[in-house]
């Protein structure tokens, strides 16, 4: 007979986008108090990427916003965006938003200082 073990024991191994922990086994912060994102007057360099592109064009309608609620609006706007070209077949309803939060955090981060201020918020009295 053949010993079970529990299906997702290690799926964030298998398939790394379907959690939020980073290659080096820490989650990633995506809380309200991982600071509030505004945009920089004259930035360094110009967008590189999409999610650079989206991040400033977020940041440009609504002004400073707190990072968590960044990454949201930008995971969501991008998980529609695969939807509407078709990723549906590749089953990214599974993951959902999430599929896409690592790498909006990974470029938030990189882009810190170079296209936009990330300040971290102080904690109420």
């Amino acid at each position: 007979m053949i010993g079970s073990q529990p299906s997702g024991w290690k799926m964030w191994k298998l398939l790394p986008g379907s959690s939020s922990r980073s290659r080096s086994g820490r989650s990633v912060n995506v809380d309200g108090n991982a600071g509030i994102v505004r945009l920089i007057d004259s930035p360094r360099r110009s967008p590189a990427t999409q999610i650079e592109w989206q991040l400033i064009s977020a940041l440009k309608k609504v002004g400073p916003v707190s990072s968590a609620n960044l990454v949201k609006t930008i995971a969501a706007d991008l998980y529609a965006a695969e939807l509407r070209k078709g990723a549906a077949v590749l089953d990214i309803g599974l993951f959902g938003e999430r599929l896409f939060t690592r790498d909006i955090i990974r470029e938030l981060q990189a882009g810190d200082g170079i296209l936009w201020d990330i300040k971290q918020e102080k904690e109420p009295a």
